[in-house]
């Protein structure tokens, strides 16, 4: 069992059809994802993808090695697939202005018991997100 990305562009990058997996180098040289008494015996890791990609760098027949397979496949296969559909979707300064402003206005509040409206706190979670935003709007380069 391998692994799949589910999260932001998942299904633009089609990254259903890239399920990663560190594939077993037997003696023979021959590499497989299938683990079982006839594969147990191995000489090292590669990282593999189902749509046939496969990664350079033989690693060890440890849980360290699968790990470092398993990052190859992560790094060089599936975070450029990633980026690349992210480059295609721009979300403009201007859009990204109105949702703090409209996150702004629906932050949730309640009344304190001096009668002031305060912020509830999920209201000051969404503000810290808010600011955040706001903080990465400041910090775009002018046009």
């Amino acid at each position: 069992m391998g692994t799949i990305y589910c999260g932001p562009l998942a299904e633009q990058a089609d990254t259903y059809s890239h399920e990663g997996y560190a594939a077993r180098i037997l003696p023979n040289g021959a590499e497989t994802g299938t683990w079982n008494y006839a594969t147990r015996e191995f000489t090292g890791y590669r990282a593999h993808c189902d749509c046939g990609w496969r990664g350079t760098t033989t690693y060890p027949p440890t849980d360290r090695g699968e790990e470092l397979a398993d990052g190859e496949w992560d790094r060089d296969h599936l975070r450029p697939l990633i980026d690349a559909e992210a480059q295609r979707h721009t979300v403009t300064a201007a859009r990204l202005l109105a949702l703090t402003r409209s996150l702004r206005a629906s932050l949730p509040t309640t009344v304190d018991e001096q009668g002031r409206q305060v912020l509830t706190e999920r209201g000051r979670g969404a503000l810290d997100v808010v600011q955040s935003l706001e903080q990465l709007l400041d910090e775009l380069p002018g046009e």
